[in-house]
C-alpha cells in the first residue's frame, strides 16, 4: 500500500530517529526506500541493517534533495508514496499502515504534522496559491501522480511547492484528514530564506498566476517568516 521514502546525506543521528519511529509499527505493510548522498558517517551502515526484504537502500552522489527524491519515487512498488526525510517521525499515533485507513483512489491524503511542539492541521486546499495547505511530508501522494509529475529539479529549495501548484492543474481527488502524522525536524535557517522565496515567487509566475500577486507573496512571506523564525 506504502512506499515510504527516506532522504538523507550526513545525517545519522537524525536517520536513528526515523527509524525508530518506522520500527514501532505494528504491521510491515509498507516498502522503505532509503536514498543516501554519499554519506560517511555511517548512515549507509545503519539503513542497511534496518532494511528487510523489499527495501531498497541507495547511496551514491546527487544534485540535490529534490534529485534524490525522483530517484526514489521511480524505485517505489507500492501505490502511494510518504516522503519521510531523515531527522522526520512518524506521530506516536500512527500505531500502522492500515489505521491510516488510505482511499486507493485519492491523489493525495493530506495530514496535520507537529513542528517545533506545535500542532499543525491542514488548511484548505484554496492556500496553494500562498504556501502549501500543510508539510510536504505530510502528504500522502499517489505514486502514479508522481511519477506522471516529478519534481523540477532546477529547484534547490521551493520545488516541492512548485510541484503542489503544477499538480493542482489537474483534477485531483484530495483527501483531508484532521490527524497529525509525521513531526517534523525543525527547518528555518534566516540563511535561505531569500533564495526560497525567490523560488516560491518563480513557481508562481511559472504556473500561471500574475507577477503582481507572485510579488506580493515574495514580500509578505519575507516578513512574515523573518518574524516566526525568531518565535
Amino acid at each position: 500500500m506504502l512506499s515510504i521514502i527516506t532522504i538523507n546525506k550526513d545525517n545519522r543521528l537524525g536517520l536513528e530517529r526515523t527509524i525508530e519511529s518506522m520500527a514501532h509499527l505494528e504491521d510491515g505493510s509498507y516498502q522503505w526506500i532509503f536514498i543516501d548522498s554519499a554519506s560517511s558517517d555511517g548512515s549507509v551502515e545503519l539503513a542497511k541493517s534496518f532494511a528487510k526484504s523489499g527495501d531498497i537502500v541507495i547511496s551514491e552522489p546527487d544534485t540535490g534533495i529534490y534529485n534524490a527524491m525522483n530517484k526514489g519515487i521511480k524505485q517505489a512498488s507500492k501505490g502511494k508514496v510518504l516522503f519521510l526525510n531523515s531527522g522526520d517521525t512518524l506521530g506516536s499515533n500512527v500505531a500502522s499502515i492500515a489505521s491510516l485507513k488510505l482511499n486507493p483512489l485519492a491523489d493525495l491524503t493530506l495530514f496535520g504534522f507537529w513542528i517545533r511542539e506545535r500542532l499543525r492541521m491542514p488548511r484548505s486546499n484554496n492556500w496553494r496559491y500562498w504556501s502549501m495547505p500543510t508539510s510536504h511530508q505530510a502528504i500522502i501522494y499517489s505514486r502514479n501522480l508522481l511519477l506522471q509529475e516529478p519534481f523540477d529539479e532546477q529547484y534547490r529549495f521551493a520545488a516541492d511547492f512548485e510541484h503542489y501548484l503544477r499538480i493542482n492543474k489537474r483534477q485531483l481527488s484530495i483527501d483531508s484528514r484532521q490527524q497529525a502524522l509525521i513531526v517534523n525536524e525543525p527547518y528555518g535557517s534566516d540563511a535561505h530564506l531569500p533564495k526560497l522565496l525567490a523560488e516560491y515567487r518563480d513557481a508562481l509566475i511559472k504556473n500561471g498566476y500574475p507577477r503582481w500577486w507572485a510579488e506580493a507573496v515574495f514580500w509578505l512571506k519575507t516578513h512574515y517568516l523573518e518574524w516566526a523564525l525568531k518565535r
